[in-house]
């Protein structure tokens, strides 16, 4: 996008953006995933309707994850799950994240192992991530 066209967003906002694709993908959001996120939450109407304050679980570094698997099963359609998938849908159409999501090998075996792992995981993040609502007093 061209500098006069960028929108001034929140400097929270992209930080969040960046946290939540960290938790996802395990590295920075690129600064344009960032202002597409920001975007995407104002048009939405999804920019103050938190009802946790992610920027001081940010500067704790508290595992987002955890806890957005956490609220989701209490509520699957809670803000922090409905940002989580903001970032994964723009992150997902990027060139760059496409073996990602997409796997053009066939792999069986290894694909049910990896799935099994990914499951063991998801538990534990659920666990964590239950305690961590009660750490914080997340309702």
């Amino acid at each position: 996008m061209p500098a006069d066209i960028i929108e001034p967003f929140d400097a929270a906002v992209l930080r969040e953006a960046n946290a939540i694709h960290c938790a996802l993908l395990g590295c920075d959001a690129p600064v344009d995933l960032q202002h597409q996120y920001a975007s995407a939450l104002r048009i939405a109407g999804l920019g103050d309707r938190v009802g946790i304050d992610i920027g001081r679980l940010i500067d704790r570094d508290v595992d987002l994850e955890a806890i957005e698997i956490a609220l989701r099963r209490r509520n699957p359609r809670n803000p922090l799950t409905q940002r989580f998938h903001v970032v994964c849908y723009l992150a997902e159409v990027r060139p760059d994240n496409y073996d990602r999501f997409v796997n053009e090998r066939r792999r069986f075996t290894t694909g049910s192992l990896i799935l099994a792992g990914h499951l063991l995981r998801s538990a534990c993040k659920h666990v964590k991530g239950r305690c961590l609502l009660r750490w914080h007093d997340i309702r």
